[in-house]
């Protein structure tokens, strides 16, 4: 048996109940052709990384199952793709990999905090923190009382004397080790000229342009992205579609299914700065990839 997964996302404006019915809707299409139900999960309202038909949020629901040849997903998804009400689908063929995960998640193996024992063998609080059980068990000096020089004798104007005296004594070495004026000035005249080159060097290598202006990047991807060197717009326009894929694939399945066919496109009119072609031309992408006819659907 192949196993998939279909996840889906409904507009934010139905009623609980009623998004409830339609996952029950496509759970019940699923088995009425054939498939076994493995899972369901209701991710509840989440965050959209970009606009979709206005919408900046959306239920998720996954769901996963099992199908001997995979024929139960085109009256699936030809269903999904004529309701109105869902933002975005995809649905995904698992590999080992992809159902081990799947496993590991449900079972808490994935996603669980790790508690710190402190030293006498309870627990501690979560995270990965270092344990500054020694630093809080070491005693704190003892403050020399205010009084102890009016109890060997003194008067309070000679405690005072000598309360002042340590910042005296400290406020001269400081004092002493400034700089002359003439030294100021020199370093102040020979730094631009010697350090401006490193400055401006660091400046151009570490530039980096929002690619989640780019539809179909979220944040996870353009981070990626960033990280094997196409930070802007520019870059990403330079690149071709086939490396980009080769990086996303490299970070493992979960981005393979996205394509990067349009990316650079999109970037080159952003790279230019013709934001209205760029808007233009998104509104006739789905997801960042090129809309498909509707001649299947009739």
């Amino acid at each position: 048996m192949r196993q998939y997964e279909v996840t889906f996302v409904v507009g934010p404006v139905l009623p609980k109940n009623e998004v409830e019915e339609k996952a029950k809707k496509y759970t019940d299409l699923l088995k009425e052709n054939g498939c076994e139900i493995v899972h369901i999960d209701n991710m509840g309202l989440r965050q959209l990384a970009y606009p979709i038909k206005k919408f900046n949020s959306g239920y998720y629901y996954c769901i996963e199952f099992q199908s001997e040849n995979g024929v139960a997903i085109d009256p699936v998804e030809l269903a999904m793709r004529r309701d109105e009400e869902l933002l975005r689908f995809l649905t995904v063929h698992l590999d080992k990999y992809g159902i081990k995960y799947n496993e590991d998640k449900r079972e808490g193996k994935i996603g669980v905090a790790r508690k710190i024992p402190k030293k006498d063998g309870t627990e501690g609080g979560r995270g990965r923190g270092r344990n500054n059980s020694k630093a809080a068990a070491k005693p704190a000096p003892a403050a020399k009382p205010a009084t102890e020089a009016n109890s060997e004798g003194g008067n309070k104007d000679a405690a005072k004397k000598e309360a002042a005296k340590p910042a005296t004594k400290a406020a001269a070495p400081v004092a002493a080790a400034a700089p002359t004026a003439s030294a100021t000035n020199k370093a102040a005249a020979d730094a631009p000229a010697a350090k401006a080159p490193e400055a401006a060097a660091k400046d151009n290598t570490t530039a980096t342009d929002n690619l989640v202006k780019i539809e179909g990047i979220g944040p996870k991807i353009a981070s990626l992205l960033t990280d094997a060197g196409i930070g802007t717009f520019a870059q990403l326009a330079a690149t071709d579609a086939a490396k980009v894929k080769e990086i996303l694939a490299a970070a493992g399945s979960r981005f393979t299914m996205h394509d990067p066919t349009t990316w650079g496109t999109q970037a080159k009119l952003a790279a230019d700065g013709k934001w209205d072609e760029l808007k233009k031309l998104q509104d006739e992408l789905d997801g960042g990839k090129a809309a498909k006819g509707s001649d299947e659907e009739e």
